[in-house]
């Protein structure tokens, strides 16, 4: 809070400055549970983050399928790394989709308990 007390938010530079701060303090494999904490920790976050995945799989099935389908059959290389790509990221995607039905069913859990003690 301000002199006035208004209170001050968090704008973009300042959680993009914190994060590379934090970045500098810690080392990558903490900072990218940090990161993920905050993104799996809510419900909203977490369906935004599952539907731009999905989003992305879909996208580079169709860019798989039609402008690079040529350049893809001329090596077994490439096509091997491009679908093994598609099945990490719909690995990924299904790890996800798991996280958050047993979230919810943790929530479920506390909010009966709560419910049955309250009675």
């Amino acid at each position: 809070m301000d002199m006035a007390g208004h209170h001050k938010g968090l704008t973009i530079g300042t959680v993009g400055w914190m994060l590379f701060s934090m970045a500098e303090k810690m080392s990558w494999f903490s900072f990218a549970r940090s990161i993920a904490r905050v993104l799996l920790q809510f419900r909203e976050t977490r369906r935004k983050f599952i539907f731009y995945t999905i989003v992305s799989l879909l996208v580079v099935f169709a860019i798989g399928n039609w402008p690079l389908a040529g350049w893809l059959e001329d090596s077994p290389i490439r096509f091997l790394f491009y679908w093994g790509g598609c099945a990490i990221l719909a690995i990924f995607l299904f790890l996800l989709g798991l996280y958050d039905f047993l979230a919810i069913m943790k929530e479920f859990k506390s909010l009966k308990n709560e419910h049955k003690e309250r009675l």
